[in-house]
């Protein structure tokens, strides 16, 4: 347990450090302490304001995950293994006691959080027998009443889904402003936050795709979108592409290959730090702004890299740290 009574604000920062690795190991420790002998009562006194409780709640829950896997640099690769699974019990540990604290008797119960860290791949099993394979670097929120009405869940990042046939109880995934809806069928989506352009692209069945703003009536981006097609959205301009799209390219990470259609090299970056767990960094005078069409196999980085190399007239640099792309120079 804490022997120091945290504010909000400290609470959340000593959280955030320990996700992140920077906490001293004082500070680690009473996290430890504090998460194995969590005790309602005790939090009350932090936590008196209701208002303040549910935001830090929702902000735990929601936002520190999604957070880190979007922005904050990624861990060596010693340190890897343990982290994320400790922060992820933390957090979803952490907001179901703050979700329970002085709530009446009826609530929605809190949703479950799903990670999926740089580096490695989760397979999660759905009450109602779906299948969600989440690729490196995506998180998954499961809602507290799923399957109750419907079956709604939240991805920031790239999944296959094998969604269980239930007319009655239409599923549903929100990534940011865009919605998928299914009856039973599956499909690859991927919503990377740095991405420019989102896809949802069907294995079988079919699916329909929706842009739901915060504020504003919903949009259809497809009504019904068929097996062997991608819908691609453009998140800045907005506009919609559907194209014909091959088994094997289909949600191809799962066959541990590389697929980039109209890839940037900045997201190609992201993709090898994603899935590499190393940073990986573009330098030079070299334009970032060509747009590739390749496929290969997800070797070792080195070889990886080398072939990147071949195909794009890039150069690199191995540190221990990170990795450095060199931008092919134009004339």
């Amino acid at each position: 347990m804490l022997k120091k009574r945290f504010s909000t604000a400290d609470l959340k920062a000593v959280l955030n450090r320990y996700i992140q690795g920077s906490a001293s190991p004082e500070e680690a420790q009473q996290v430890e302490r504090w998460y194995a002998g969590m005790s309602v009562a005790q939090e009350e006194d932090a936590l008196a304001d209701p208002g303040k409780k549910e935001q830090l709640r929702q902000e735990i829950v929601s936002g520190i995950m999604m957070q880190i896997q979007a922005e904050q640099p990624l861990l060596p690769a010693r340190r890897r293994y343990w982290r994320p699974v400790a922060a992820a019990v933390l957090i979803m540990a952490a907001g179901a006691c703050l979700y329970l604290l002085r709530q009446p008797a009826k609530v929605t119960p809190a949703a479950r959080l799903v990670y999926a860290p740089p580096g490695a791949r989760k397979t999660v099993t759905l009450a109602d027998g779906s299948v969600v394979r989440l690729n490196a670097g995506t998180v998954l929120s499961i809602a507290g009443d799923y399957g109750q009405q419907e079956r709604q869940v939240e991805l920031r990042g790239e999944a296959f889904f094998e969604v269980a046939a239930d007319p009655q109880h239409p599923f549903r995934i929100r990534a940011g402003e865009m919605i998928t809806e299914v009856l039973g069928t599956s499909f690859n989506i991927k919503a990377y936050k740095e991405q420019k352009e989102w896809q949802v692209a069907v294995a079988g069945g079919s699916v329909k795709v929706l842009r739901q703003p915060a504020n504003g009536a919903p949009r259809v981006l497809a009504a019904v979108l068929t097996a062997n097609r991608e819908l691609a959205y453009d998140l800045q301009t907005q506009q919609v592409a559907v194209r014909a799209i091959s088994q094997d390219q289909l949600g191809a990470w799962r066959n541990n290959r590389f697929c980039f259609h109209n890839s940037t090299l900045a997201e190609i970056a992201a993709e090898l730090q994603r899935q590499y767990n190393v940073p990986v960094v573009i330098a030079g005078k070299g334009t970032t702004d060509g747009h590739y069409k390749i496929s290969f196999e997800q070797e070792p980085l080195p070889k990886v890299l080398k072939l990147l190399s071949d195909l794009t007239g890039i150069t690199y640099t191995i540190q221990p740290d990170q990795v450095i792309i060199h931008t092919a120079k134009t004339h």
